[in-house]
């Protein structure tokens, strides 16, 4: 073919016609489009049917462990690299059907490298990664598709999240003889103080909790009981029902209420919680004064011979609960705030199953809790 020069040429030796070619109108060079990273969550699937080229594919598999599978669905053939941090650079070869074998070798792809297409326009099945290890990491696919038009689909397979270890608790088949912490009932709880008001609030309202965004409990005005100032409602996250607070130190005057640490994952569990309640009634606000965030446990009260969720106050009643003094204790206050609740807003933060503590959300509605590590020595009875 005549060269695009723009001047003047014969279209071959043997015709007498002559053909005038401009370079702007010589077709351009295919230029494909710009790499592009982006996070692919477990289960979510992918799927693509246009000209992309090369994408990056991130996975969060933090606090996973088990077999990951990369299910595909590959048309146009493409070259997959897979890629756990800390971990080598695996090479998947090229995946799809081998219609566009041909179209790939006049690429400058090796027929060496194609081995692994399936015949026919299509190809399935699945990449499978073991991880032995939950901690901190990511999942990097890359897919490099050198063909003009792209076709295919993934859908990632992940293991469900480590639970933690709280949320499956149970009781010991032998009574304990001292007053330890039992191993694995450690959880979080929260006191929500109300002497704002100096009286009863015109108002009961009821409380929702939640556990990594999925509704646990929706506890009635009556279970909650926020509006006498003379009690304190508290929480406690845990799989043990029907215990109550250290017997002679706790300054509640009522039980805690339980709430389901079941879907507890191992490290952090954001949780949130809100407040409803009748603005005929009250205001569309209500201040608690104080919030307190607390580490406590299960512990045998083997005076009241009886298991009891352990008190971060008066802590030499029970020998500090296995430890030696306030400053090795495992029960302790772990934050403080005083929040200003909007109604039926949900507030978020974050309690860290393996630290054992809790921290701010990046969320617009999240607490602002000041970090605190306090207890109490002294005996109450």
């Amino acid at each position: 073919m005549a060269t695009s020069t723009g001047e003047v040429e014969k279209i071959n030796v043997r015709s007498p016609f002559y053909l005038t070619i401009g370079s702007e109108d010589a077709p351009p060079a295919y230029t494909p489009p710009a790499t592009l990273t982006q996070p692919l969550g477990c289960g979510q699937e992918i799927s693509i049917g246009e000209d992309v080229g090369t994408r990056i594919y991130e996975v969060d598999i933090t606090n996973r462990s088990g077999t990951f599978t990369i299910n595909y669905t590959i048309y146009t053939p493409v070259k997959i690299t897979t890629q756990v941090t800390g971990d080598s650079v695996v090479n998947r070869g090229y995946i799809g059907g081998d219609d566009k074998k041909q179209e790939l070798i006049e690429l400058g792809v090796a027929s060496s490298d194609l081995t692994g297409l399936t015949s026919g326009a299509f190809a399935q099945g699945g990449i499978a990664i073991n991880r032995g290890s939950d901690s901190a990491a990511t999942l990097t696919i890359t897919v490099d598709a050198p063909l003009t038009t792209d076709d295919y689909k993934l859908i990632m397979a992940c293991p469900a999240e480590t639970a933690a270890p709280e949320s499956t608790f149970s009781l010991p088949s032998s009574t304990p003889t001292n007053t330890n912490l039992l191993d694995g009932s450690q959880t979080l709880s929260i006191a929500l103080y109300n002497q704002t008001y100096g009286s009863a609030l015109p108002v009961s309202p009821s409380m929702s909790v939640y556990v990594n965004d999925s509704l646990v409990q929706t506890l009635s005005p009556a279970a909650f009981g926020f509006e006498d100032p003379t009690k304190t409602p508290t929480i406690i996250f845990s799989s043990i029902s029907g215990l109550g607070w250290a017997s002679n130190v706790q300054s509640f005057d009522k039980d805690p209420v339980i709430i389901s640490d079941s879907t507890f994952i191992s490290g952090d569990n954001k949780i949130g919680i809100s407040m409803d309640w009748d603005i005929n009634t009250w205001n569309s606000q209500i201040q608690v004064r104080l919030m307190e965030f607390m580490r406590t446990g299960i512990f045998r009260n083997t005076t009241a011979n009886a298991y009891q969720f352990a008190y971060p106050y008066y802590q030499g009643t029970f020998s500090f609960y296995g430890g030696t003094n306030i400053l090795d204790t495992e029960v302790r206050s772990i934050g403080l705030d005083n929040h200003l609740f909007s109604r039926a807003t949900i507030y978020t933060f974050n309690y860290n199953t393996t630290t054992r503590t809790v921290s701010n959300t990046s969320e617009t509605n999240s607490f602002t809790i000041s970090s605190a590590s306090h207890a109490t020595g002294g005996i109450k009875v």
